[in-house]
């Protein structure tokens, strides 16, 4: 029998189409080209490019929401990486199953991850992989409360794209400043981030980001009392989450539509939107955004005056975040709790 050897050259190839499919927002056909790649390995393959198509494979499936798919995904390419040897590799792969930690709240596991990335990409010399653990860091700081760590790491991470002249990063930075901002409720400069990363990835035809992006300024619209701008934001979102089938960021979208509709008063048709975000999200095993849906069911409980409904989801939202140590939101959902007890 003869033993199939790897046509490396039509993977490259396949790879390039997939990532042009991902720019433009076709997640299902990046899929199917990622798989097509990955046919053109044999299976003992110990070729350096198949660990690079396995976790980029890996992080379209966890933007999408497949959470453990992109696991099974990350897991292939560190066991890949450590049996070529490549430290560079290893460091990837490392990073992005602490994304994946991260979302299912597995804070130990993401410390380890992180660090041993970090480790990893620093003896391999890539600056640019560094940068991106150091955001990633920055977001778990972030997610705890810690704004000033957060605020370092982010600094630090931008710089090094900055000098590196590398757009793409810049951007995520930009958009996780943004987000940064919004949670100490600087409005204004919440705004700026999120629109020079969107500036970035609109300039680079990167619908995925551009998505992100936009939903986030949704966020700060509402912040500033723009609803309508917050709905325009909203709607595009969603439009395109839906069009690539990407449940994750339908869902957040949703969940911000369902805020909206609430603070204009059309309270029964928030809570249908609600409901239609939580099916969504069933699937992603994102932690923060279960506990952001349960505070605006919260929310609109107490919108629709149904208290102990309030009190109920409001409690089970504290649960949630205290089990991703989201101790500002803790704080904030335990104020709503206390008013509502008085």
């Amino acid at each position: 029998m003869v033993q199939k050897s790897d046509n490396v050259e039509r993977a490259h190839l396949l790879v390039e189409m997939a990532k042009v499919a991902e720019q433009l927002g076709e997640n299902g056909k990046a899929v199917s080209l990622y798989d097509d790649a990955l046919a053109q390995f044999a299976g003992d393959s110990l070729d350096p490019f198949l660990p690079e198509v396995l976790r980029w494979k890996g992080t379209v499936l966890r933007e999408k929401g497949e959470t453990e798919a992109a696991f099974r995904c990350y897991t292939m390419s560190l066991e890949k990486a450590r049996l070529i040897g490549s430290e560079k590799s290893q460091a990837s792969a490392l990073n992005c199953l602490g994304t994946v930690a991260q979302r299912r709240c597995e804070h130990k596991e993401t410390e380890r991850l992180y660090a041993e990335a970090s480790a990893l990409a620093a003896k391999a010399g890539d600056s640019r992989l560094l940068g991106m653990i150091e955001q990633n860091r920055g977001v778990l700081a972030s997610t705890r409360g810690d704004f000033a760590q957060a605020a370092a790491f982010y600094s630090n991470s931008l710089g090094a794209f900055e000098m590196a002249c590398d757009p793409e990063p810049m951007s995520w930075v930009l958009n996780n400043l943004g987000i940064l901002h919004t949670k100490i409720r600087n409005f204004g400069e919440a705004r700026e981030y999120l629109e020079r990363g969107l500036a970035i990835a609109v300039n680079r035809s990167d619908a995925v980001v551009e998505n992100v992006i936009r939903l986030n300024l949704a966020e700060v619209w509402m912040g500033l009392g723009g609803l309508e701008s917050a709905d325009e934001c909203c709607a595009e979102a969603l439009d395109q989450a839906q069009r690539r089938g990407d449940h994750l960021t339908a869902a957040g979208a949703l969940k911000i539509r369902a805020a909206i509709e609430r603070q204009r008063g059309a309270l029964d048709k928030s809570i249908a939107t609600l409901r239609i975000a939580i099916y969504e999200a069933e699937e992603s095993e994102d932690r923060l955004l279960h506990a952001e849906m349960l505070r605006e069911l919260g929310e609109i409980s107490r919108a629709v005056g149904n208290a102990g409904a309030a009190r109920s989801a409001l409690r089970e939202a504290v649960d949630s975040y205290e089990t991703i140590g989201a101790s500002q939101e803790v704080a904030e959902v335990q104020a709503q709790l206390h008013s509502l007890n008085n």
